[in-house]
């Protein structure tokens, strides 16, 4: 879908500048913290001293060298954000009508954990997450990806192995920490019936729950190849109508404060994008209104190869039969 850009809901919630922009490094806050907290007590006894504001000067330097410290950080993020930046970049190559998607689960994964009350780092971490959760999709065929009818069971398994892909490509980018959990494991379930490792509950870590949450709320109201998305009061009453089976209920309850209070950037307008007329999700919606439902082609197979999930997005993976959001 097109990649549009947000306005900027109102509020402190705003996306992000850049794929893998990250926050000052904690070592370097720190560094620059222990160096004010050293230098101002100094310097000022110093200033007071009977020999002058002069004698305070050399009390700066402990401040100095802090800021250094914190400068020599910057081509570390540089590289951290040019990393981020290229995989995301190459997944969107890949699927074109999923161009954006990882950004926007990365602003909706941040909102979560904001009104969650998680600290900045955290934060950006899990924007990251988001930003990457899908580039185990590079390990997938395009057809695949792109396929505009269902997909056969043979055809789900391949898709389901993207997880295992992605956490595969990020494996030794430290950096991301906590957000390698949540490439891997984003499509588990609530109730232990997701995939790639059956996980349930609490087992599931819990970037991962948030990613999941936010990956289907933007997949049901993303536009794709097989089916229109859907408006965000609708996304919201899937979420919470598979809360507790499929998705944490504490995430969903976040992400629906958050959207209450700041609203959604990209708005309905996007969601309510219809494809062309003769085009094959159109032909497909026709002959069959079940095609509307789901958002990563893992969630296009038939009722009969996974009974129990729903109609909805992209991350539960099943068939739209009437038990989860399929994504």
């Amino acid at each position: 879908m097109g990649s549009a850009r947000p306005t900027g809901p109102a509020g402190p919630v705003r996306p992000a500048a850049s794929a893998g922009s990250a926050a000052v490094p904690g070592d370097g806050r720190v560094a620059l913290a222990l160096a004010c907290a050293l230098t101002v007590p100094v310097a000022v006894v110093l200033w007071r001293s009977a020999y002058g504001p002069l004698a305070a000067l050399p009390a700066l330097g402990p401040l100095w060298l802090g800021w250094r410290g914190l400068r020599l950080c910057h081509p570390e993020r540089a590289a951290r954000q040019a990393a981020v930046q290229a995989l995301a970049q190459a997944v969107h190559i890949k699927d074109r009508y999923t161009r954006g998607h990882g950004e926007r689960v990365g602003l909706a994964a941040v909102m979560i954990a904001r009104e969650l009350g998680m600290d900045e780092e955290r934060t950006e971490t899990l924007r990251c997450a988001g930003v990457l959760h899908d580039v185990g999709k590079l390990g997938v065929p395009a057809r695949l990806l792109r396929k505009a009818g269902p997909l056969t069971p043979a055809e789900r398994r391949v898709m389901e192995q993207h997880p295992e892909h992605g956490a595969e490509i990020v494996r030794g980018l430290d950096f991301l920490g906590e957000a390698r959990a949540a490439v891997l494991h984003h499509h588990e379930r609530m109730d232990g019936t997701g995939y790639p490792r059956g996980l349930a509950g609490e087992e599931i870590p819990e970037v991962a729950r948030i990613v999941a949450v936010a990956d289907a709320f933007d997949a049901m109201t993303s536009t794709r190849c097989y089916r229109p998305g859907r408006p965000v009061a609708a996304a919201l009453e899937e979420l919470e109508r598979c809360a507790g089976t499929q998705f944490d209920p504490r995430m969903v309850a976040a992400l629906t404060r958050a959207l209450r209070r700041h609203g959604w950037p990209f708005g309905d307008a996007e969601a309510r994008q219809q494809p062309a007329a003769g085009s094959a999700a159109v032909q497909r919606s026709a002959a069959d209104p079940a095609a509307l439902g789901g958002g990563d082609p893992a969630a296009r197979t038939s009722p009969a190869a996974r009974p129990g999930l729903a109609a909805g997005d992209d991350l539960a993976a099943g068939a739209r039969s009437g038990g989860g959001v399929a994504v």
